[in-house]
């Protein structure tokens, strides 16, 4: 009998790889990383038995380890800059903000401390869940005294609503910007994805296209939500 794993690395591009281990990453079920594959693909076989030898998380890091070898590019990072812009700056927050989301195919993650309605990030989110794109964000639940958080949910219906608690109970703020989409590409930034924060204050930040890098970010986020120190938003 064949090796799934090897079966499975000839017959996955890079791409659809990374888009059944997304899946794998973000539901962890079979059925749904199955329907990342074309039906009645030669690949959905070794797939599961596959996951039937490793289960989702190992099968999910082996099929990143497939498409990070079949790259040939180093990877992309680039500084993202808010504020004044000059000749020989990098990305600048807003078009870096609209690229990634508005490329987004399975999953979009997003960690914010403010944000405001009129922002190209709010914009952006919203044309993501018309897609059918998989949103979820982070926010704090307590900055405005929740409005920022009500309002987020008012303008993002159908996106998926977390916030942190710290694990000894005491006061603390999810203050994270960060942008992680498809598992592939992620953004940080000490900006809060407002349009203050996009396009008047002085920030910086980096854009990395790396599977590696942009999946070891959502994993972290994962872990935090199975320790009970992240938690839908009430």
């Amino acid at each position: 009998m064949a090796d799934p794993f090897v079966v499975l690395a000839s017959m996955l591009a890079p791409a659809a790889a990374l888009r059944v281990a997304s899946s794998l990453d973000i539901d962890g079920r079979l059925s749904k990383a199955l329907e990342k594959v074309p039906p009645g693909s030669a690949a959905a076989a070794p797939l599961e038995d596959a996951y039937k030898a490793v289960g989702g998380t190992a099968l999910a890091a082996v099929l990143r380890g497939f498409a990070a070898a079949a790259e040939t590019s180093a990877a992309d990072i680039r500084a993202v800059w808010s504020g004044p812009t000059f000749d020989g700056d990098g990305d600048h927050t807003t078009s870096a903000i609209a690229h990634l989301i508005d490329g987004a195919k399975e999953d979009v993650f997003a960690s914010t401390y403010s944000a405001t309605p009129d922002s190209e990030f709010v914009k952006a989110l919203w044309k993501a869940i018309a897609r059918g794109v998989r949103t979820t964000l982070l926010v704090d639940s307590t900055v405005n005294n929740g409005q920022t958080a009500s309002m987020l949910r008012t303008k993002l219906t159908g996106a998926r609503f977390w916030t942190y608690r710290a694990p000894d109970g005491q006061y603390a703020l999810q203050h994270s910007k960060v942008l992680i989409v498809d598992s592939r590409s992620a953004f940080v930034t000490s900006a809060n994805l407002s349009t203050a924060g996009a396009e008047r204050n002085l920030e910086a930040g980096v854009v990395v296209h790396d599977v590696a890098f942009a999946s070891g970010m959502r994993q972290r986020f994962a872990k935090l939500w199975e320790h009970g120190a992240i938690t839908d938003l009430g």
